[in-house]
């Protein structure tokens, strides 16, 4: 007999590489499985998947300067997402396929023990793995993600979300545990085999057929996360993050579908408003918990409001006026009584988004909490049904989809500050303030990079045209130069905005010689107070500096 061969009624072991090629198999597949059924939660419920959880536990960690350097070698922030997902589901799919890895090792060893060769689809002895790593998982992942758990797409209050969300982890955990159970069940030997029956023909073809079963539907399910993920990408942020409103066509009160946007999100909240609530809490008399109707019961206030992005870069179109319809944060804030410690203000999104500003801030009268946008309930992407309006202070405070708000005092202010004061700020935007300075643009004729798209002629006027913005405290003039700064003169401010909008303005200018030219536009302030000249790039602290267009003229 070899030494290699088993004697006749023994047991024949799965060889060592066949255990880790099956658990492989068997954890990928588990892996997908569980993919798939965050998909589907994601979609369907609008529970949020660890993936997104984890990218907003660490977004706010990373500085500044590496978020920025990785967006230009992405390519932008759409690239950057995409790569981070690509990431992730990869990531996880080598984590179940290790954890599949192991449970085939496991069961191995443990058949070795129990001289008990294949065993049944599930097994007493692999659950003994399974459910404390699949509990183990959960409670970690609970107490890393602990801050992020408040986000769900539905806009459940924070308290249930942080329920859904620790429940969301661990049926997806679980899907995957018990998932590398039933598929390695499927690959290895379908049973206690001896070596002599090793050719017994309905031995063999149970055996190809189970693991023909295994593969075929881990190509359905695959199949169908593939599916879902396609429908979660057009539902996606992708096709309008990043859009931006200037150019000739700029209007004074700009509509809904062309405001520009910035989101931090693969897919935005959409929020089911029956379910929706606003929490007010911290240190106030009367915590309170409004309802939609509740809010849009209370009487209300119209207001032209700009927002400006802290990314508005000089030129660009990072900036958008609207007409907001809502409720004075002070007037709700007035109904929970604040205690009189209270110095700032706390906001928490549907999202998993937070920021903080001054309590004097929020106990400005323009400081609002909007439901309507140029007249229509606010679209999904721009926070229905809630968000904040913060005159005065850039886009990142005025956070959407609003779930709870929670008034600090200095000790609460001091707390969070070590923890980061806003999703942004904590990474390092905004560290010389939040207050707009003042902003000015030249949108007409149509301007492309740094220099006008088509020439000028000589003693032929031309209709310049463009916006100024000064923050909260509004524009009283407009100056153009046609030498490069050199000398200015006065532009007619033909769309008057209010202090807390934009201005439009227009100017003729008739070139009167050949030649290249530069124009430059700057604003004064309501407050009398010229526009900062000096170039600053918009990050971290936003941008300031007037805008250069070049012209060239020609002779008719």
């Amino acid at each position: 007999m070899s030494m290699n061969s088993s004697p006749p009624g023994s047991i024949r072991h799965e060889p060592f590489l066949k255990t880790v090629i099956w658990g492989f198999l068997a954890g990928l597949l588990g892996g997908v499985t569980m993919l798939l059924t965050m998909a589907l939660l994601r979609l369907v419920l609008g529970w949020p998947t660890p993936t997104e959880l984890i990218f907003d536990r660490l977004f706010p960690l990373l500085t500044v300067e590496f978020f920025i350097g990785s967006l230009v070698k992405a390519g932008g922030y759409t690239p950057l997402k995409l790569q981070g997902i690509y990431g992730a589901l990869t990531g996880q799919l080598v984590v179940a396929a290790i954890g599949g890895v192991i449970y085939g090792l496991y069961r191995r060893r443990k058949s070795r023990d129990a001289e008990q060769g294949g065993q049944a689809l599930f097994d007493g002895r692999g659950l003994f793995l399974i459910v404390p790593s699949v509990l183990a998982a959960t409670v970690l992942f609970v107490l890393l993600l602990w801050p992020t758990l408040i986000t769900n797409y539905r806009g459940f209050p924070p308290s249930t979300a942080r329920i859904i969300a620790a429940l969301e982890m661990l049926i997806s955990f679980s899907v995957c545990g018990f998932g590398i159970m039933f598929f390695f069940g499927l690959l290895k030997r379908p049973r206690r085999q001896p070596v002599e029956s090793e050719a017994d023909e309905p031995a063999l073809r149970s055996m190809v057929l189970r693991r023909f079963l295994a593969l075929g539907m881990g190509t359905v399910i695959a199949m169908s996360l593939g599916g879902i993920l396609r429908r979660l990408y057009q539902l996606g942020s992708f096709s309008y993050d990043g859009t931006q409103y200037g150019g000739p066509h700029v209007q004074k009160i700009t509509p809904n579908d062309e405001f520009y946007q910035v989101t931090k999100n693969l897919v935005d909240p959409s929020i089911a408003r029956g379910v929706w609530r606003l929490d007010i809490v911290g240190q106030v008399e009367t915590p309170r918990v409004f309802s939609f109707g509740e809010i849009a019961a209370m009487p209300a206030v119209e207001q032209e409001t700009t927002l400006l992005c802290i990314s508005y870069g000089i030129g660009s179109g990072l900036c958008s006026n609207a007409i907001w319809k809502g409720v004075p944060l002070p007037t709700l804030l007035a109904l929970v009584k604040p205690k009189p410690d209270v110095t700032r203000v706390l906001f928490r999104a549907a999202d998993g988004y937070y920021e903080t500003f001054r309590f004097e801030k929020a106990m400005e009268p323009t400081t609002l909490v909007a439901y309507e946008m140029n007249g229509e309930p606010l679209p999904q992407r721009h926070g229905f049904p809630l968000r904040m309006i913060v005159p005065g202070l850039y886009g990142e405070k005025n956070p959407k989809w609003l779930t709870r708000i929670e008034l600090l005092n200095e000790a609460d202010a001091r707390l969070h500050r070590r923890h980061g004061c806003g999703f942004y700020k904590e990474q390092g935007w905004g560290r010389e303030g939040d207050v707009i300075p003042t902003h000015s643009r030249i949108d007409a004729p149509q301007v492309l990079g740094d220099h006008f798209a088509e020439p000028f002629q000589v003693g032929r006027p031309v209709e310049l045209r463009g916006m100024a913005f000064g923050g909260d405290r509004g524009i009283s003039k407009v100056e153009i130069s046609d030498d490069g700064g050199e000398t200015w003169n006065d532009a007619e401010i033909n769309k008057p905005g209010t202090k807390i909008s934009w201005s439009l303005w227009r100017y003729n200018w008739t070139p009167d010689e050949e030649g290249d030219a530069e124009l430059v536009v700057r604003g004064t302030d309501g407050e009398g107070e010229l526009q900062i000249s000096d170039y600053r790039d918009q990050v971290p602290d936003g941008a300031t500096g007037l805008h250069h267009v070049k012209a060239r003229v020609e002779r008719a």
